[in-house]
């Protein structure tokens, strides 16, 4: 896919990886060059390519679903960056982080991303915010919330996390989430009282 979103201060590239044609991005500042990685789901030769150039400081990870974090640790590994994943999400992914992702603050190079915490699709889900975009995972999709089928999930809960947290954020906030094509924060607000009333 290449770039999909660029600013001033930083870029947004992706790249699709099988078997589950996971969206793999990289967050570049443009100043410094220091990157973020975004769900090294399969294939880290691939992802260490996307990187190639940049000074990757750590992978993040939006849950601990298998298929966001397979490449995990051979990624981390080759370009020597930490792992990065909510701590409510470590007995899902049967993976120690190196780092516990928690709301707040997350630098990269002189670009500041939010970490916010958006439970619902699992208990430790986050989504990666910056001006204009956010990185909702498998919480937000085009049409609608991530998948609530599994034990640990929360169909009410996603839908409070999106309501309160994605919702928050500006119309024009582009969505590039964990699968598939991107979105808008405006185009998927006007839905959410017809996703409740299909109840998912």
């Amino acid at each position: 896919m290449g770039l999909v979103f660029e600013r001033d201060d930083f870029t947004v590239r992706c790249i699709v990886t099988p078997p589950f044609e996971n969206n793999v991005y990289l967050i570049t500042c443009a100043a410094t060059g220091a990157s973020l990685i975004v769900d090294a789901a399969s294939d880290p030769d691939a992802i260490a390519a996307m990187a190639d150039g940049t000074d990757v400081t750590a992978i993040a990870t939006t849950h601990g679903h298998w298929d966001h974090h397979g490449a995990i640790p051979e990624a981390a590994d080759t370009l020597g960056a930490p792992f990065m994943l909510h701590a409510a999400d470590v007995e899902i992914a049967g993976k120690t982080p190196d780092v516990s992702l928690t709301e707040g603050k997350l630098s990269i190079g002189e670009v500041v991303a939010q970490v916010v915490h958006t439970p619902g699709h699992t208990p430790g889900s986050v989504c990666i915010a910056l001006d204009g975009v956010v990185l909702t995972g498998d919480t937000l999709f085009p049409g609608g919330p991530g998948a609530t089928r599994f034990d640990h999930s929360s169909f009410d809960t996603i839908i409070e996390s999106i309501s309160a947290k994605l919702f928050a954020l500006p119309d024009d906030t582009v969505v590039l989430p964990g699968h598939g094509a991107a979105t808008t924060i405006g185009t998927e607000r006007p839905q959410m009282s017809a996703w409740i009333e299909r109840g998912w």
